[in-house]
């Protein structure tokens, strides 16, 4: 163990300096970025700190003997980063330290930690007591695994250290489930380090913490690891930590996105993305270490297992043969090698998915290696039947990490671990896309064709590349290409490249364009070739992809429009004509009231509907006398009555304007409908003033990234209708209402309007005429989208 890193320094210049200006200082000096180095000068950032410590023990006038300074956490594992907490143990001999002395030795040494400015985690015990809680908490039973001597007696760190690891392997086969359960537990708290756009490089699945357990588990004799691969990726994600800390100075290990690009220069990454990548990769690496370590844990500790050798218990595990050179034994798939059957790999692979048996390590090393020829039709069928496996995503993983999914479908190296920036999006890239095929299987009734509707959910993002602009347009050759290697004839190889290239086409029609509009089914029935087929596999795939996404993605709402668009789709292509449904459009009655009430009364007019089954959104029906600036008077009484608007449809009927908000919140917690005539008449009254226009809402976050940036895009239309302006933006509250003045200060009518909030962003299409109810002219209309743009920034 090295006694004196090399900014150690004498004793005199560690009292002078605090203890994090000088671990700063080191880090600074030896630099990050290389994980090949890091280890090398972790191990000299905690020489530092022992150095300093052992000068605080001298200057505490601790005892020459029953007392010792012992670390665990990251510095009794000599691997601290520049900022880390100190977790330190003050170990005493009861026979040789009384309680008074242990309580002034305890002072003298925690009080100059904490007056330097550094976080500390402390106890004082007994080897007894040791013993004791680590017995009673698995927390500390793998904390105390690491306890390393830092001053004082090393005999009682040595004897404490010979305690707990004697109990914890003659506990271990006990424990495996409970340390299982700890796994699960801080996933559900924490989430997966892979899939997280702000991952927590510690406590995430896949993070530091797992390292711990892993090798925790090695220490229980019950089940190792691969060593090189978790101590690789242990580097790449220690590494990541020391330059987070030396961005933020602080003992952060949550990555947020506001130092990510710092970090990604510190670690040599061209971008933030490259650094997530990375990441991803190694915390992949991490989890599946651990999960194949809890299983083999599992499988020694069970009755008949290793463990339980000399109980009475020790049998051979029995082989099964299945078909296509398929072996089962000891709980894990493996193959017959020499069977010739072309099935064999792929059928062990459906085995796996079908089941949630795990492959042998060999098998999954043997899968990686080497060059995956094209399938054949029956190798091409045996993989569908592995997609429809509902343990796919553990196989996917396991079968991920060692590099085998690369090997078989083209393409797919260049999405591994990719992050998504979307707030929608729960996964990387590529996880997303075995999410889909998961989502796709509870839809395989729905359409004529299951084995394309599953390999085109695999294939759909597979141009999400650093590069692409469409990733749509750059994965269609992508997934052609893909699909003809897997198997595929050319006839169904350009179907899966076209779901591929519009597989977006379908939610955004839906949520963003006016169903009424016969444009807008003309554009869908252009999209899938007006073939219903094709049609019904779209309407499946952009489910799948929507709910894979995560929960703001796939609303009651978006389903409800994106049914609706595909029926009237399906309609018109065989003819049939079925009833509208009440909730995918507003209610006629109510429309038919609040508009009889302005014709008669020249005034305004508020109707809640009777409320539907999705409480708590509330219908609201409004309606005013048409005219400039009605609309965006109207988006004003939202935001001064701070209702949350999730969707909207506008219509004017015979000069009246008739709006229907669907809004956060049951009915009887909004503003009385007499309460919003009033501030409407108020709004529609003051409509002129500028002063009165004016909002007064809280500042906004700036943005900090591209995708903050709105999009503003003309959308076509048939000739002499309104033209639709789409707008995505970083929703506000004031976003309508600043988009609606600034259409009024063009003199412009709002003839129609579709609203809608999915996550974060505000997708709204507003159908634009001039002051005659005609389409906008080309210079006009760049005019106002350039405007637009400028208000929803």
């Amino acid at each position: 163990m090295p006694s004196d890193g090399p900014r150690a320094g004498s004793a005199s210049a560690t009292t002078a300096e605090g203890l994090p200006t000088l671990r700063l200082d080191h880090a600074l000096d030896a630099g990050v970025g290389d994980p090949a180095h890091g280890p090398l000068r972790r191990a000299e950032h905690t020489a530092l700190i022992d150095q300093w410590l052992r000068t605080q023990w001298r200057a505490a006038g601790a005892p020459p003997r029953g007392a010792a300074l012992a670390a665990v956490g990251s510095v009794g594992r000599r691997d601290p980063g520049p900022a880390s907490d100190l977790d330190l143990v003050l170990l005493l001999d009861p026979e040789l330290a009384g309680s008074e002395s242990a309580s002034g030795l305890a002072s003298a040494l925690w009080y100059p930690v904490w007056d330097s400015g550094t976080s500390l985690d402390h106890s004082v015990r007994t080897p007894a007591q040791c013993e004791q809680v680590a017995a009673e908490d698995l927390r500390t039973a793998v904390s105390l695994l690491d306890l390393r001597p830092v001053a004082g007696e090393e005999r009682l760190v040595a004897d404490v250290a010979t305690r707990v690891r004697r109990a914890w392997r003659t506990g271990a086969r006990t424990r495996i489930e409970e340390l299982g359960e700890l796994v699960e537990d801080r996933t559900g708290r924490y989430g997966v380090l892979a899939h997280s756009t702000e991952p927590n490089l510690k406590s995430d699945r896949g993070g530091l913490r797992d390292v711990t357990l892993i090798r925790a588990i090695a220490e229980s004799w019950l089940a190792d690891h691969d060593h090189v691969v978790v101590d690789r990726a242990a580097d790449v994600l220690l590494e990541v930590r020391d330059a987070l800390q030396l961005v933020t100075g602080r003992a952060s290990t949550r990555l947020s996105r506001a130092d990510q690009d710092a970090v990604a220069g510190l670690c040599g990454y061209g971008q933030a993305d490259d650094l997530l990548a990375a990441l991803a990769e190694a915390s992949r690496a991490v989890g599946w270490q651990l999960h194949r370590s809890l299983a083999a844990a599992r499988s020694a500790a069970a009755r008949g297992g290793r463990a339980t050798y000399g109980a009475g218990a020790m049998r051979r595990p029995a082989l099964q043969r299945l078909d296509h050179g398929v072996i089962v034994q000891a709980g894990e798939i493996s193959v017959d090698l020499e069977d010739p059957s072309p099935l064999r790999d792929l059928a062990a692979v459906r085995h796996a998915t079908t089941t949630g048996l795990p492959l042998t390590g060999a098998t999954l090393a043997r899968l990686a290696s080497g060059r995956c020829p094209r399938l054949r039709p029956a190798q091409r069928d045996m993989l569908v039947d592995a997609l429809s496996g509902e343990h796919l995503a553990e196989v996917y993983e396991a079968l991920d990490v060692h590099g085998a999914v690369a090997r078989l479908v083209p393409g797919w190296q260049s999405i591994r671990n990719r992050p998504q920036r979307s707030p929608v999006h729960r996964y990387t890239v590529d996880r997303h896309q075995v999410e889909t095929v998961l989502e796709a299987q509870k839809l395989l009734g729905t359409v004529d064709r299951p084995d394309l509707l599953l390999v085109t959910a695999l294939l759909h993002d597979l141009g999400k590349t650093p590069e692409a602009e469409d990733h749509s347009l750059v994965g269609a050759p992508l997934a052609h290409r893909a699909a003809t290697e897997l198997g595929f004839d050319a006839a169904d190889a350009e179907v899966i490249a076209a779901l591929v290239r519009e597989h977006l086409t379908l939610a955004e029609l839906a949520t963003g364009r006016d169903h009424a509009d016969p444009a807008t089914v003309d554009a869908l029935l252009n999209a899938v070739d007006h073939d219903p087929s094709r049609l019904d596999l779209l309407r499946a795939l952009t489910e799948a992809d929507a709910r894979a996404a995560g929960p703001a993605a796939w609303t009651t709402w978006r389903a409800e429009l994106v049914e609706h668009l595909a029926a009237q789709a399906r309609d018109t292509l065989t003819g049939v004509v079925r009833p509208p449904r009440e909730m995918l459009a507003p209610q006629r009655s109510a429309q038919v009231t609040v508009l009889d009430a302005v014709r008669s009364t020249s005034g305004c007019a508020v109707l809640y509907p009777a409320p539907g089954e999705d409480a708590p959104i509330t219908e609201i029906c409004m309606g005013a006398p048409d005219g400039p600036g009605v609309f965006a008077a109207l988006a004003r009484v939202l935001v001064r009555l701070r209702f949350q608007v999730r969707s909207a449809v506008v219509a004017t009927v015979d000069g009246v304007a008739v709006t229907t908000w669907w809004v956060t919140g049951r009915a009887g917690d909004l503003p009385h409908p007499t309460t919003v005539r009033t501030a409407m008449e108020r709004e529609l009254a003051r409509r002129e003033d500028p002063a009165a226009r004016v909002l007064e809402t809280g500042p906004q976050a700036p943005m900090r990234r591209s995708e903050d940036t709105p999009v503003v895009a003309l959308l076509p239309s048939a000739p002499g209708r309104p033209t639709p302006l789409q707008i995505n933006a970083r929703n506000r509250p004031s976003l309508l209402a600043d988009i609606a003045e600034t259409i009024t200060g063009h003199r412009l009518l709002v003839s129609g309007a579709h609203v809608m909030t999915l996550g974060r962003r505000a997708v709204d299409v507003l159908y634009l005429t001039d002051l005659r109810g005609r389409p906008l002219d080309e210079e006009t209309a760049a005019r106002v989208a350039e405007a637009v743009a400028e208000a929803a920034a």
